[in-house]
């Protein structure tokens, strides 16, 4: 307790030299209380001042001002007043970012009013700690003092400054928002059907992973058996080419044997001579031999199958794209749909970019956000700036009496202390020679009653002795 803890409280102290009022029979207090004169009225005037009552008082006891100890200063009250002020404008404007932050995530709900209170409370309560840990700060130790918490104030002045400066920029880092996300679709549409051709063919790029879209059935198979079909026509095809150019010139030479013409290997002997005959029989057996017959029915049936196939290619082919165009297109609705909500980062993303591409927009960013932070920080900086104030001499005197009463009743309680449990130990003391000199006493009380027993057994010993030697009279 301080002597300014024992003065008596408003309602104990006598309403001495109010104009129409009576004195009370009360006992006089040890100091001049200055009830006579209005509170707005400080050089000169008696002290403690009357407390003051009201919205003033509310926003100083915000900041931890003691109100008894301002009542002997009650200039610094306007100043004291306004730096509570500067504290709940600080929590108004965590409030207001806050609810701008959520909003943004969560969309205008009413009950995000609750978080924005909460999220104010907290800002205020940590101000109000900043503030009031630094009373009585002496000027000395302004480094180890306000530099931590100013460091601290600066940290949420970035945390609340954020969400307000994207309420500044919302028209722009919409657009910028609008026009990446419809970059980033068409570039993943370009991937996707880069990736997917209309054929259905698989894509073996590496780049193309995670682009593949999945289709019922792919025409690939029907495509390598219209290959194998069409290859092995064209085989049929050249054997039978090979064949009738050799059977051609077999019959030529026969037709040209039996009408006499002149040339290599013919006798030039017209009619159906042994040499026509026989060139006729080679072709033929040419013919019977190398199956051309059964060759042609062969290629007629290949040409079929190949027509068949080729159809069947066309129908899978023409299914396979407007499956791959259908794919495609749900991937690409897929990827809209989930660029569709926004939240905080997307904003800082399209933030950064504006001030990437435009200096003006990086300027305007810094600029602002200097600002919100340096007006989160004003309480600190308020504070810091101020010269040392008369309130705060006197806190620290205060703080430093307080010290010196406690050291004081921690010797007196130690005394006290000291005193009970020396005569508690001297207690012990005296209750450990009583009971030495108690169990003395009894060990000789014991000893006494020993010998006393041991004399008594002798004499009987003795008699009984002297009684056996004595003769008996006849």
């Amino acid at each position: 307790m301080t002597a300014l803890d024992d003065r008596p409280s408003v309602d104990e102290q006598p309403l001495r030299g109010r104009p129409g009022t009576p004195p009370i029979g009360t006992p006089p207090v040890d100091r001049p209380v200055r009830a006579s004169l209005p509170n707005d009225v400080a050089i000169g005037a008696l002290r403690p001042v009357m407390p003051q009552r009201g919205i003033p008082r509310l926003l100083r006891r915000t900041i931890g001002v003691n109100e008894d100890v301002l009542d002997w200063v009650p200039e610094e009250r306007p100043r004291y007043t306004r730096l509570g002020l500067i504290v709940l404008n600080t929590g108004l404007l965590a409030a207001v970012s806050m609810h701008m932050a959520l909003a943004s995530v969560l969309g205008g709900h009413w009950w995000l009013v609750f978080a924005d209170l909460v999220w104010a409370v907290i800002i205020v309560t940590a101000d109000s700690w900043l503030i009031a840990s630094t009373h009585g700060a002496a000027r000395t130790s302004l480094l180890g003092t306000y530099l931590p918490r100013l460091l601290l104030s600066v940290l949420l002045g970035v945390v609340i400054a954020e969400p307000l400066v994207l309420a500044v920029f919302h028209q722009s880092i919409d657009n910028e928002i609008s026009e990446t996300r419809k970059a980033d679709i068409d570039a993943y549409g370009s991937a996707v059907k880069r990736c997917n051709p209309p054929t259905g063919e698989i894509s073996t790029d590496p780049s193309c992973a995670g682009f593949l879209v999945v289709i019922s059935e792919r025409p690939q198979s029907a495509v390598e058996e219209l290959g194998r079909a069409t290859a092995h026509r064209d085989q049929l095809a050249t054997r039978i080419g090979e064949i009738n150019a050799q059977l051609n010139e077999l019959e030529r030479l026969a037709r040209d044997e039996c009408a006499g013409r002149g040339g290599p290997g013919l006798t030039a002997i017209p009619g159906e001579g042994p040499e026509c005959t026989r060139n006729r029989e080679k072709a033929d057996q040419f013919r019977r031999d190398s199956q051309v017959d059964q060759l042609n029915a062969d290629l007629v049936t290949a040409d079929r199958q190949v027509s068949e196939l080729t159809t069947k290619v066309a129908n899978a082919s023409s299914r396979a794209e407007r499956e791959v165009n259908a794919a495609i297109n749900a991937k690409i609705d897929e990827k809209r749909e989930n660029l569709t909500e926004r939240g905080l980062l997307d904003e800082f993303e399209a933030l950064a970019s504006l001030s990437s591409k435009h200096f003006s927009v990086l300027m305007a960013h810094v600029f602002l956000a200097l600002l919100l932070v340096v007006l989160d920080c004003l309480p600190v900086l308020s504070k810091m700036m101020s010269a040392s104030t008369e309130y705060d001499a006197r806190v620290r005197r205060q703080l430093d009496v307080s010290g010196r009463l406690h050291d004081l009743q921690l010797r007196a309680s130690e005394k006290r202390d000291s005193v009970d449990f020396e005569l508690q130990e001297l207690r012990f003391r005296q209750k450990l020679r009583t009971g030495i000199e108690e169990i003395g006493g009894e060990d000789r009380t014991a000893k006494a009653r020993r010998r006393m027993e041991v004399d008594a057994q002798i004499d009987r010993l003795a008699a009984t002795l002297e009684k056996a030697r004595t003769p008996e009279p006849r």
